[in-house]
């Protein structure tokens, strides 16, 4: 009961029935539902009923932070233990690989395929159509699956097991040798694809996708620069309105924001010395700094750049901006950038499910001559970026990093050994790390989605999603 002011009771959170109780907390977010569970019984009864635990469950799946899958029954029939099990699955990854016992030390290959295989669900699905190739990529949300056949971006539907879209080239005789995907809302995707002509001419297309119908929108095409050796050696990335497409070789990142039909190319310092990533309306850059070894990331935000030019699907973009604007505040990093280990450096920037402007960054690099994994976070402010650096581990031999997740695992696949396995995050101690091993018949083809940690890969006949607990 709150206390009462010239003899008027003033009414608490505890006088209201519990209907209301429970809409009030559906409109908060799981921190906040947590953290009112503890203040006292009554409220964790409240804070823990599945009515409210399934919208919030809801609402991460419909940001795409939680898969749908083909046994989950759209989360009506999940007991709130259940509920919680996917949000805890997010932040943490599948159960499955952190409680099984490993047999593995000192990354030696350990005979664990059976207990991945044990721990992984029944497979769920095969989707039919050879032949395929490529890496494939399950879109956010589980439902939808992207991947390359005979040079050419295909969408499926996961749940109805068939064939909704085949990307058509605007342009003949083209190849598409890369692809990049987002789904923005309401099940509309962006696609970026990287093309190349039987002229050696490189553009990219950026296509709008209505998952659920099927029908797609070219919303732009754009002709990149002249690159060295193709574009063997090309990042691609989506971040809502704008796509970046990074030349390695050539030192250069071409930024296009295909709502505005306008580009800009940025010159970068050295490729070997640069990664990037983009999070809204600003491209995120970690360079060397010094001959020391020590790097900076830093944010560029969109607005600072002077060199916009509009978008021309022929010419190619003019001479790029000599210098990026950062934001005041960058945070330094004891890494070790390298022309010998370009390919083993790796980034991945995951926005918070819980804070809208909150980012956490996962980066495979190298500290003192060893291979390691670094993670930091930052949060956007109206006009200044504050960072937070959390922790740095060092793994006790190299490897190949492909993908890695929210929760921090990383899949990968050792030097030295054939198979991929999958390494945990960094609660691991340095001389003894837990990896599962997981044999996809030879094919080093493997997505695993950012929060679901489903593994989705290809043979030359089928298209395999396996799904974790």
């Amino acid at each position: 009961m709150a206390p009462s002011t010239n003899g008027i009771r003033k009414l608490g959170l505890h006088d209201l029935v519990e209907d209301v109780l429970i809409l009030i907390l559906v409109e908060s977010d799981v921190p906040g539902v947590v953290a009112l569970s503890r203040t006292s019984k009554f409220f964790h009864r409240i804070a823990f009923t599945t009515a409210v635990w399934y919208t919030l469950v809801a609402r991460l799946v419909q940001r795409g932070f939680i898969d749908s899958r083909p046994d989950d029954g759209y989360f009506e029939n999940l007991s709130t233990e259940q509920l919680i099990g996917l949000v805890k699955r997010m932040l943490r990854g599948p159960k499955a690989w952190t409680d099984t016992p490993s047999q593995s030390e000192h990354f030696a290959v350990p005979h664990g395929q059976t207990i991945v295989r044990r721990a992984v669900n029944k497979l769920r699905k095969f989707i039919r159509k050879p032949p395929l190739g490529g890496l494939p990529e399950l879109l956010p949300g589980g439902k939808y699956a992207l991947f390359l056949n005979s040079g050419r971006v295909e969408c499926w539907s996961v749940f109805e097991d068939r064939r909704i879209w085949t990307h058509a080239p605007s342009m003949d005789h083209t190849l598409v040798l890369d692809f990049e995907a987002e789904v923005i809302e309401d099940d509309i995707a962006t696609i970026l694809t990287c093309q190349s002509t039987d002229l050696g001419q490189h553009f990219v297309e950026i296509t709008t996708l209505d998952l659920k119908t099927g029908i797609s929108d070219l919303e732009l095409v754009s002709r990149l620069p002249e690159c060295r050796d193709g574009l063997a050696y090309v990042d691609c990335v989506v971040c809502g309105d704008a796509v970046a497409v990074y030349l390695r070789l050539d030192f250069q990142v071409v930024i296009i924001n295909w709502r505005t039909s306008s580009r800009v190319v940025v010159a970068m310092l050295s490729a070997y010395d640069s990664l990037i990533a983009l999070v809204p309306g600003h491209l995120l850059v970690l360079t060397r700094t010094d001959t020391r070894g020590e790097s900076r990331v830093a944010l560029s935000p969109f607005a600072l750049f002077e060199c916009w030019e509009p978008n021309d699907s022929v010419e190619q973009p003019v001479v790029p901006v000599a210098d990026l604007p950062f934001l005041p505040d960058t945070l330094s990093l004891a890494c070790e950038p390298s022309h010998t280990w370009a390919w083993l450096r790796s980034i991945w920037v995951y926005e918070s499910p819980f804070a809208r402007g909150q980012f956490t960054v996962w980066l495979h690099d190298f500290v003192n001559g060893k291979p390691a994994v670094l993670s930091f976070e930052f949060v956007k402010h109206a006009t200044r970026v504050s960072w937070r650096f959390l922790s740095s581990t060092v793994m006790p031999i190299q490897m190949y990093p492909t993908t890695m997740s929210l929760s921090g695992h990383t899949l990968g696949r050792c030097r030295g050994y054939d198979k991929i396995g999958i390494f945990p995050p960094l609660s691991v101690t340095k001389d003894s790390v837990q990896r599962q091993i997981v044999d996809f018949g030879g094919s080093f083809f493997v997505h695993m989605s950012s929060f679901s940690g489903t593994l989705t890969y290809s043979t030359k006949t089928e298209l395999i999603i396996l799904y974790y607990d």
